[in-house]
C-alpha cells in the first residue's frame, strides 16, 4: 500500500497544477426523473407513488468504498449498515421502506442482481464506478415486477455503449490509502462506426482492517483482507432506426479472509444477457434472456473451542436463467403496458467436516412465472395507475445425502394475485397529493429452504416447509416545488402475512419459519435545493418495523437489521478546476436477531469526495470515508470500516 501511495504521490507531483479551461457547469435539475416507479420515465413530482433517485453526477461525488455504502444515501434504502467487503455473504440483503430483510428487489440493467439461491447480492460485481443511475420505488412493487417487490424496487443502470452521436469516451482511476486501500478502475465506450458501439469496464479493490467484534476474537486474529475484481462487456447493435441487439458479459470474482486459518470465504459470478429492443413513436417492445451462475465456497474455523482449526467447508454452486418481455402502448392520455417473465434457479449447498467426509447436502429446483398487466391514465390535474400481476411459483427438492436414494420428490406450487392501484392530484402548479395501494409476494429462497450455517456459536437451520410471504402497503404523500426547491413527504403503512424470520430455540439454534405478521409505519421526507451549480439534499426516515403477531417471544420486537431512525445530508458542486462532494449520515439503532438482544447501536458518519484538475484529462482525487472514526458494528460480528484516506490519479 505504501509503495502505491507514494507512485499515486510522486505521479501528482509531476503532472503539475495548471488547469486547463473547461466549459461552465450546468446547473443541476430541480426535479429528477425516474422509470422505475410506472415503468416510464417521469418528474418525482409528477408520480403518484414516492420514489428516490441518485444521478451520476451525485454519485461521482459521493465518496464510498462499495455500491451498498453509497446507497445509504438513498432515501427508502433499510441497509444502511451494508458492509459488503467484511460481512458474511449470507447476510447482504435488501430492505426498502422498513419491510424487512429480503423484501425488496434489485434490478441491475433489468436483470435480478439478488442471487438466485441464497437472496443475497454480490455488491462486488456492481462497484461504484460503474454505476450510472440508481431508482428506487420506495412501496409494494410486485404488481409490476413480481416477487420480492414488498417493500419496493431498486434500480440501477451500469455504464452503457454511447450513442452514435457521442463521441468515444475514456476513463482510468488509481487510488491508494490507508488500512491497504486500493482501488484501479478503467472504462472505455466507443460506437464502432454506424450500427455498433461498445462499453468496457474493469475495476479490483482491497482493504483490510480488525474487522472481528468481541466475542468473535482470538488470540491468533491478524486483520481481515478483502479483493474484489470485476469486469463488464456491453456490445450493441442498431439493425436499423428504432430496433437494437444488445449483448452484456459481466464477471466478478471476491474473497474475504477474516484474518484467521480457516475462516474465509470466495465468490465466482459469471452473467450473459441478450436483449432485443422496438420502439416506434407509440408503442415498444423489449425482451431480455439472461443466463448467470455463482459459485461460493466458505469455510469455518472452531472457535471459539479451537480458533483457526476447520469446522466445515461449505461448497454452494447455483445457476440461474430467464426470460422477460414487456410490451408498451402509449397515446396522450394512456398508456398500457404488459410484463411476462419465467425465471428459473437450481442450486446445491454442499458441507465438508474437518477430515473430508460428508456431513449434509441439499439441492432443489425453483420457478416462478408471472404476468402483470397496468394502465396508466393521465388528465389535466389526475394521474391513476392500476395493474395486477399474478404468479405461479414451484419448488422441488432435490435428494438429500441422508434421504433415500432417488426418492422422487413432488413439487410444492403456490399462486398469487398482486393488485395495485395509485392515484396522483396535482392541487396547484407547485403541490401534487397522491395515495396509492399494493400487495406483494416474497417465495422463500432455495437458501432458506435448504441450507443452513453457523456465525460463532450460533446455528442457523434451513426449512424446507416455508411458504411465500404475502403483504399489504398503504402510503399517502405530499410533493411540493417552489423556486429551485423540492419537498417530499411520504407515509407508509405496510403488513406481510406468514413472514419468514430466524426463530430462535435455544441459544444456539435458530430456524428459518413462517412464524409472524409484521407491520412497518413510517414517515420518510426528502428535501432538495439547488443553488447555481450547488445541490444539497437531505432526508429523514422515522419508521417502526415490528412483529405484531403471533410467536408470543417475538410480538413488539422489531425487525431486524431495520433503522429506527436513519438520516442523510449531501452536498454537491464543482469547485474551481475540480469538483466536491460531502455526505453526513447518522445509523439509528437497529438490531441483528429476532430477539432484539442483538444491538448494534448508532453512529454519525461524515464523508468528503475532492477532484482537483491538474492537466488537460488528469486529475487529482481524495477519497475519504468515515472521516469521525465512528467504530461501529456493521452486524453483530463484524466491525465496520474504520476511517479510510484515499489518494488518487484519474484520467478522464
Amino acid at each position: 500500500m505504501h509503495t502505491l501511495l507514494q507512485a499515486a504521490i510522486l505521479a501528482l507531483a509531476t503532472l503539475g497544477t495548471t488547469p486547463a479551461p473547461s466549459p461552465s457547469p450546468s446547473a443541476p435539475p430541480i426535479i429528477e426523473t425516474v422509470r422505475v416507479a410506472t415503468g416510464l420515465r417521469e418528474s418525482l413530482h409528477a408520480i403518484p407513488v414516492a420514489a428516490s433517485v441518485l444521478d451520476a453526477t451525485t454519485i461521482a461525488r459521493t465518496p464510498a468504498l462499495a455500491t451498498d455504502d453509497l446507497l445509504r444515501t438513498l432515501p427508502g434504502f433499510d441497509r444502511t449498515r451494508s458492509n459488503s467487503a467484511f460481512t458474511n455473504y449470507g447476510q447482504l440483503r435488501a430492505s426498502f421502506s422498513g419491510a424487512g430483510t429480503d423484501r425488496g428487489l434489485v434490478l441491475v440493467n433489468g436483470v435480478p442482481a439478488q442471487d438466485g439461491f441464497g437472496g443475497q447480492i454480490d455488491w462486488a460485481a456492481y462497484p461504484p464506478g460503474d454505476i450510472t443511475r440508481a431508482e428506487l420505488l420506495r412501496g409494494a412493487g410486485s404488481a409490476l415486477y413480481g416477487p420480492g417487490g414488498v417493500g419496493g424496487v431498486l434500480r440501477l443502470d451500469t455504464l452503457a455503449p454511447p450513442a452514435a452521436h457521442q463521441a468515444p469516451h475514456a476513463t482510468f482511476a488509481l487510488s491508494a490509502g490507508s488500512h491497504d486501500a486500493s482501488n484501479a478502475f478503467a472504462t472505455t465506450s466507443a460506437s464502432l462506426g454506424r450500427a455498433f458501439a461498445l462499453s468496457l469496464a474493469l475495476a479490483h479493490a482491497t482493504l483490510a482492517y480488525r474487522d472481528l467484534a468481541p466475542g468473535y476474537q482470538s488470540p491468533i486474529d491478524a486483520p481481515a483482507y478483502s479483493t474484489s475484481s470485476m469486469a463488464s462487456l456491453r456490445l450493441r447493435y442498431t439493425l436499423r432506426p428504432g430496433s437494437q441487439f444488445a449483448y452484456g458479459y459481466r464477471g466478478a470474482w471476491d474473497m474475504q479472509d477474516e484474518g484467521r486459518p480457516n475462516y474465509d470465504f470466495q465468490r465466482g459470478f459469471a452473467q450473459q444477457r441478450v436483449r432485443f429492443r422496438r420502439v416506434s413513436a407509440r408503442a415498444s417492445l423489449a425482451a431480455t434472456v439472461y443466463d448467470q451462475a455463482e459459485s461460493i465456497t466458505n469455510r469455518a474455523d472452531t472457535f471459539p473451542q479451537r480458533p483457526g482449526y476447520l469446522r466445515y467447508l461449505q461448497s454452494v454452486p447455483s445457476h440461474d436463467n430467464g426470460i422477460g418481455i414487456a410490451w408498451r402502448v402509449r397515446n396522450a392520455a394512456t398508456t398500457f403496458e404488459l410484463r411476462s417473465d419465467l425465471r428459473t434457479t437450481s442450486g446445491t449447498s454442499t458441507q465438508y467436516g474437518p477430515t473430508g467426509m460428508l456431513q449434509s447436502s441439499g439441492s432443489g429446483v425453483q420457478s416462478n412465472a408471472g404476468l402483470a398487466l397496468q394502465e396508466r391514465l393521465r388528465a389535466r390535474r389526475f394521474e391513476v395507475v392500476g395493474g395486477v400481476r399474478g404468479d405461479v411459483s414451484s419448488f422441488t427438492r432435490g435428494v438429500s445425502a441422508s434421504g433415500p436414494a432417488r426418492t422422487p420428490v413432488a413439487p410444492a406450487i403456490a399462486r398469487a394475485l398482486s393488485p395495485r392501484l395509485a392515484l396522483r392530484f396535482t392541487a396547484t402548479s407547485h403541490l401534487a397529493l397522491r395515495i396509492s395501494e399494493g400487495s406483494g409476494i416474497r417465495t422463500p429462497y432455495l437458501n432458506e429452504l435448504l441450507r443452513g450455517y453457523q456465525i460463532g456459536p450460533v446455528f442457523y437451520l434451513p426449512n424446507p416447509s416455508l411458504v411465500p410471504e404475502r403483504s399489504r402497503t398503504l402510503s399517502a404523500g405530499i410533493d411540493g416545488t417552489w423556486k429551485r426547491t423540492h419537498l417530499a413527504l411520504d407515509a407508509i403503512h405496510t403488513v406481510v402475512n406468514d413472514a419468514i424470520m430466524f426463530r430462535t430455540i435455544d441459544a444456539t439454534h435458530q430456524i428459518r419459519s413462517n412464524v409472524a405478521r409484521t407491520q412497518t409505519d413510517g414517515i420518510t421526507a426528502v428535501l432538495t435545493r439547488t443553488t447555481g451549480v450547488t445541490r444539497i439534499s437531505g432526508n429523514v426516515t422515522s419508521q417502526y418495523a415490528s412483529v405484531v403477531c403471533c410467536d408470543v417471544r417475538l410480538s413488539g420486537k422489531r425487525l431486524a437489521y431495520v433503522p429506527a431512525v436513519s438520516a442523510n445530508l449531501t452536498a454537491d458542486a464543482p469547485m474551481g478546476p475540480g469538483d466536491v462532494g460531502l455526505t453526513l449520515a447518522y445509523l439509528g439503532q437497529a438490531f441483528a436477531d429476532d430477539l432484539n438482544e442483538q444491538p448494534l447501536g448508532t453512529a454519525v458518519l461524515l464523508g468528503v469526495h475532492a477532484t482537483v484538475r491538474l492537466r488537460a484529462h488528469v486529475f487529482a482525487t481524495l477519497n475519504v470515508t468515515n472521516l469521525t472514526g465512528a467504530h461501529y458494528l456493521s452486524s453483530i460480528d463484524r466491525y465496520a470500516p474504520p476511517s479510510v484516506v484515499e489518494l488518487g490519479i484519474s484520467y478522464r
